[in-house]
Parts: C-alpha cells; structure tokens; sequence
C-alpha cells in the first residue's frame, strides 16, 4: 500500500492504486493506473444521501455525496507521479 491505495503491478508494468473512501455521505472505491486514468469502481450513497460523479478529463474526478445543504466531495488527480485524494465537506 501507497498513501492508503493498494497497488498493484500488471505484465505491462502498469500499476494500477484502488482505495475505498468512507464520508458520512457514503463509500466509494476507486481505481487509478499509472498512466494517469481515474475511475469509479463503486458509490453506495448512505441512506438519504444520493450519488453524482463529476470527471472533466480522465485524471480528474470528483466523487460528490449529496443531501440538502449537505455535501462531501471526495476529488481523485494525479498529481507528482502518483494519486491524490483530497476530502471535503460542504455545509451542515
């Protein structure tokens, strides 16, 4: 493990980090390979929360569990050769 992300080596040489996040809003998991590819492996949204995925580039998602007035937003890059994940909460 790097930084909270399993990681593993495929024959190509490509590593591929997975790592689960957990919010008050709900769980993701998500996966990103070495050549700078982000995806979302799931999203369970916690009971009256709902789910949206917002991604402008492949290295670029942001995971948002939504209720009213109320979000966490949990946002995956690649950044320095590697995966960043940074977690936030909006509102109360």
């Amino acid at each position: 493990t790097e930084d909270g992300w399993t990681v593993t080596t495929g024959d190509d040489g490509k590593r591929t980090y997975v790592r689960s996040f957990r919010v008050e809003g709900g769980q993701a998991v998500i996966k990103m390979t070495s050549d700078g590819v982000v995806s979302l492996v799931t999203a369970t949204p916690a009971d009256g929360w709902a789910v949206q995925k917002v991604q402008d580039s492949p290295g670029n998602m942001a995971v948002y569990f939504n209720e009213t007035q109320h979000s966490f937003i949990i946002h995956v890059t690649w950044f320095n050769d590697r995966p960043f994940a940074q977690v936030s909460e909006v509102g109360s």
